[in-house]
């Protein structure tokens, strides 16, 4: 148990580092890093993906609350388009989580795969985000929320990767963009980890879970993500931050296919 401890430790200290220098979602580290480990504790591989998904998203409960207090005491939280976005990114978030729970496995691992390899392309290419010149106003809420919550909580993350390219284009500035979708990632987490954890699960080789949500790996990958995150703002300060995110990038689409040939 200590072995698995301070794996978990360590990679809740690799995701909330780069979370905080690359301003991208813990989940597409912690997500892989779980269904390695689970798979090695024996866990099914028919399973075991969804648990790391219900985990990550269980995770971002507590690193996605430190990030909106922290963007609220810079005042950069624009709280009109949270509170629209809000609900629309949880019910989306809760479908896409019932949506997890019953596909197999191997259909969500590609599904995982699919969209990491996406992001982990646009990252390596440095494809930039520019903001739109119109009036900052969240356009098509009610379509774009549900959508982004539902992809988002399908593969464990908190959704920034695609709130703020949609907030960028609807006028808001990269500063704002990134402010309300660190606040929109605890409703994704809290809509899709709740119906994770309501979600019937048999799980014999896992000891301490709720659902399919893993209780150890939530608390520990969690507090050790609060912990790190300022240490990745801080070196994005003096580590060429533009260079290392291609090299992520790269890292993120070796990620997708181990995923893909990882699960039988």
């Amino acid at each position: 148990m200590l072995v698995i401890t301070v794996i978990l430790l360590v990679v809740g200290v690799v995701a909330g580092i780069l979370a905080g220098l690359f301003g991208i979602g813990g989940g597409l580290v912690i997500v892989p890093a779980l269904v390695w480990l689970l798979l090695a504790q024996g866990l099914d591989s028919d399973v075991v993906v969804a648990v790391a998904v219900a985990t990550s998203l269980a995770t971002m409960l507590l690193t996605a609350a430190s990030a909106v207090w922290f963007q609220h005491r810079r005042r950069a939280l624009d709280w009109a388009a949270v509170l629209r976005l809000a609900p629309a990114v949880a019910v989306g978030a809760a479908a896409g989580a019932g949506l997890a729970v019953l596909i197999p496995g191997r259909t969500l691992a590609l599904v995982f795969a699919f969209i990491v390899a996406i992001i982990g392309l646009r990252m390596a290419l440095a494809t930039p985000t520019r903001t739109v010149e119109r009036p900052a106003f969240p356009r098509l809420w009610w379509l774009a929320g549900p959508v982004i919550g539902a992809v988002s909580a399908m593969i464990g993350i908190g959704g920034g990767t695609f709130n703020v390219p949609y907030l960028a284009r609807n006028g808001y500035t990269m500063v704002r963009a990134v402010a309300i979708a660190s606040a929109c990632g605890w409703p994704i987490a809290a809509g899709g980890a709740l119906v994770f954890m309501l979600s019937t699960a048999e799980l014999p080789e896992l000891r301490w879970h709720v659902g399919h949500v893993w209780l150890p790996g939530m608390a520990l990958i969690g507090l050790a993500g609060v912990m790190a995150a300022p240490a990745g703002v801080a070196l994005a300060h003096y580590l060429p931050a533009a260079r290392l995110r291609r090299l992520f990038g790269g890292v993120l689409i070796l990620v997708s296919i181990r995923m893909i040939t990882g699960i039988g």
